[in-house]
């Protein structure tokens, strides 16, 4: 049974249309700019979290050593057993930064051997993003840098507060 091209027309009214034998339906220029649009932003959104993932971890490694230097410079302080040399401070060849000056601000506190120190480094070759200098706040329970009048009034004073306290002027 053979059927002829005409006969495959449907009804005048009806909205489909008829398919020749090896017809195939392609995509509109409107559908393929869209789609190549949808593509491009893809794209330009991986590449920019791409880069900003590249310049974190760039940062992260800069931040590492910036932090290994000044724990270094901090050594220096900790290890110095005579406060005028601390207060004093230092010049100390770091691996990244170039020569760390530091210097201290030392002031004892109302506990004996504890100390509030102001610490403050200076970098001759500071990184292109990073600041050259860093100061920080530390407290330092150091008895090596208490004078010894000084540790025993502090003592006294403590023992003292202690007996009044606990009441021992009653017995």
């Amino acid at each position: 049974m053979s059927v002829h091209f005409s006969e495959l027309r449907r009804h005048p009214k009806s909205t489909a249309r008829v398919r020749r034998p090896g017809a195939f339906r392609a995509f509109t220029l409107l559908e393929v700019l869209i789609a190549a649009a949808i593509f491009g932003l893809a794209g330009i959104y991986l590449m920019s979290t791409f880069v900003n993932a590249l310049t974190a971890r760039e940062r992260s490694v800069s931040n590492d050593v910036f932090n290994a230097d000044i724990q270094a410079v901090r050594m220096q302080l900790l290890l110095e057993p005579n406060l005028e040399d601390a207060e004093d401070g230092g010049e100390y060849p770091t691996l990244n930064h170039g020569e760390a000056s530091w210097q201290a601000e030392i002031e004892p506190t109302q506990i004996v051997d504890l100390f509030k120190v102001q610490f403050s480094i200076r970098f001759s070759e500071p990184m292109d993003d990073q600041s050259g200098e860093y100061q920080e706040a530390l407290y330092l329970l150091r008895p090596t840098w208490s004078e010894g009048d000084e540790r025993a009034d502090l003592l006294q004073e403590k023992r003292d507060a202690l007996e009044d306290s606990r009441g021992f002027d009653r017995f």
